[in-house]
């Protein structure tokens, strides 16, 4: 098996070399009954863990929350990475522009202790066709690339604009440096996965920072006509 396993990993780059696939993007088969069975699993296995857990906090309290904690971490790192890999279905419903800007809003806002100073002037009456549960999960993904703010004086800008008019609804998020958490491979998943469920929708996301510091994203949905 270990043999077969290596020759395998030696054909495909070998492939790779010879200009058999290019970029880093590629087509995976993903079956959604294999990915149910992993969950379920992966479910079981950690249900375990936290029942040892809890058995041991009498004899090691300290430790035991240490390994809590760990445990903890590595399924929700494994969530994302479920995630990423599994297809997804969308329940989709008409959603105002507007609604979605604030929902945004206040997840920023109670994640970093920041006001979030809100402008959607421009938007109009413009409607969304979206999953309300993934994009939730989106915005909560990307508000915990912050932290709690250290400057008292900091604020978060969102504005929301139809651009083109009456095409797509971008919300542009401008967040102070000192909200802004260190990259961290836990932190690249998380935006990976808000990444994914935005495309899912036909939208995107940006990232960029701007000379003061500051880092602006850029997030794009199609509005409905």
């Amino acid at each position: 098996m270990e043999e077969a396993a290596r020759g395998i990993a030696v054909s495909a780059e070998q492939h790779s070399e010879e200009g058999g696939v290019e970029g880093d993007t590629q087509i995976i088969l993903v079956r959604p009954r294999i990915v149910e069975t992993v969950g379920h699993v992966l479910g079981n296995l950690f249900q375990r863990m936290y029942h040892l857990t809890s058995q041991a906090r009498d004899a090691a309290p300290d430790l035991a929350e240490e390994l809590e904690g760990n445990i903890r971490g590595l399924e929700d790192f494994l969530q994302l990475a479920l995630d990423y890999f599994s297809p997804i279905a969308l329940a989709l419903q008409y959603v105002p522009g507007t609604d979605v800007a604030q929902s945004l809003a206040r997840q920023l806002s109670e994640t970093t202790g920041c006001p979030v100073k809100i402008d959607v002037k421009l938007l109009a009456d413009g409607q969304l066709l979206v999953d309300p549960g993934r994009l939730a999960r989106t915005f909560g993904l990307l508000a915990s690339q912050l932290g709690a703010k250290t400057d008292g004086h900091a604020t978060i800008e969102l504005k929301a604009v139809a651009r083109p008019p009456g095409r797509a609804m971008t919300l542009s998020v401008v967040v102070p440096h000192c909200v802004r958490l260190t990259p961290s491979s836990q932190s690249e998943m998380r935006w990976a996965v808000a990444e994914k469920f935005l495309e899912l929708h036909g939208g995107a996301l940006q990232e960029t920072t701007k000379p003061s510091g500051e880092v602006l994203w850029e997030l794009v949905l199609p509005l409905q006509p």
